[in-house]
């Protein structure tokens, strides 16, 4: 089974947004099984441009193909703190959304206690929380100086039951990516978007930051996203021609590892 844990919808009046059976061509092109849909909220940043993705439409998306879409809701710290928690609550209990995804890019840092509430009510639900980190996202607005690792070592030690998924390895910076989940079984790493920068640098990073993470932090902590759709074939060929992994191990990549975060 391969399971694509980063992937992502516009809200439905963008000129960009795309129907389900867009996304399952693709996904049986590439022979990708499921697909997470994150949630998106970029605070009152995201207000401005109308660009913050609603729930309901991240639930609507899923429930057209239950069997092949899992959606993730969102929360900023630009919102009230009892705001957050229950709009997690609901997400999960009522829209049948399973993770939590924030995008520090949006101007905080992953550390902010305001978030604190958040990440008790993930840890009683028993759901990942996934982070944008390292890569700036070409947003209007966006920082790239909220995005570096470190600032979630404060998460990972004060949620050590907490699911935590580190999005595209925190490049530039994977070595701290390394060194805040080294010892937390909890921390677990995405390698999505890793081709689109190895194709902007001009020089080689997906198949070496691959080895590091898989070779510091285990196999069975890294897993595979894309996204884009139009990502999905190219980083499913690059994991499987990586040299260094057994055939057992690049199914734990490409699919079992995300089974066991997503409780598949």
């Amino acid at each position: 089974m391969i399971i694509d844990v980063h992937n992502h919808i516009v809200v439905k009046s963008s000129p960009y947004y795309l129907p389900q059976e867009d996304y399952l061509k693709e996904m049986d092109d590439a022979g990708v099984d499921k697909m997470v849909i994150l949630g998106k909220d970029y605070g009152k940043l995201g207000d401005r441009l109308q660009s913050n993705l609603p729930d309901e439409e991240t639930a609507d998306f899923v429930k057209a193909c239950p069997d092949r879409f899992i959606g993730f809701t969102a929360v900023h710290p630009d919102r009230a703190e009892k705001e957050n928690v229950e709009r997690v609550e609901r997400a999960v209990n009522d829209l049948g959304l399973k993770g939590i995804k924030l995008n520090p890019h949006s101007c905080f840092y992953p550390n902010d206690e305001r978030l604190y509430p958040v990440y008790e009510k993930a840890t009683e639900l028993g759901i990942p929380v996934m982070f944008h980190s390292g890569v700036k996202s070409p947003t209007e607005g966006t920082r790239v100086k909220y995005c570096q690792p470190i600032y979630l070592d404060d998460v990972v030690v004060d949620f050590p039951d907490m699911i935590i998924i580190i999005a595209h390895a925190g490049y530039p910076w994977v070595e701290e990516v390394i060194q805040v989940g080294i010892y937390a079984a909890n921390v677990y790493v995405d390698i999505s978007t890793l081709n689109q920068i190895e194709g902007a640098l001009g020089y080689e990073i997906v198949l070496p930051t691959f080895r590091k993470l898989t070779s510091a932090l285990g196999v069975q902590r890294v897993l595979f996203g894309s996204d884009f759709t139009y990502n999905m074939q190219e980083m499913i060929q690059i994991v499987k021609s990586a040299d260094f992994l057994s055939e057992s191990d690049k199914e734990k990549v490409l699919g079992g590892n995300a089974k066991k975060v997503l409780k598949i």
